[in-house]
């Protein structure tokens, strides 16, 4: 069970490695443009692709081997584990009942925006 939670841990920090480097990805490409780096250095977008992967490496590498990181995502996988998850069924129910109370609220605030559309066209 140990190693099963671990690898739900490393699966975590991987995919948490893949945002940061996407989100250096986009930084670093909008740097090249604020700077036009584009004309100066000759193969800059494999630079910024390496340079991203090898951010995002290092950052998914850094919350592996820190202690902290690894104790509190053991801590919600395992909560995680312990929820109750709804059948289904209970999901249907659920999700039916939210679309129906959201399509009556939004006919009840467009007859109110009508109607005071209405009432101020009368007063102006």
């Amino acid at each position: 069970m140990e190693n099963q939670r671990q690898r739900w841990v490393n699966i975590i920090f991987m995919v948490v490695a893949l945002l940061v480097a996407s989100v250096a990805f986009i930084g670093l490409e909008k740097m090249t443009a604020l700077y036009n780096l584009e004309s100066s250095v000759k193969q800059i977008d494999l630079f910024v692709r390496i340079g991203s992967i090898l951010i995002g490496a290092a950052f998914g590498f850094g919350l592996y081997l820190n202690d902290q990181s690894n104790a509190f995502m053991n801590e919600v996988v395992l909560e995680m584990i312990r929820v109750t998850w709804p059948t289904p069924n209970e999901t249907y129910k659920a999700t039916f009942l939210v679309v129906v109370f959201v399509l009556v609220a939004g006919l009840l605030l467009g007859g109110f925006d009508s109607l005071w559309t209405w009432i101020m066209k009368l007063i102006l």
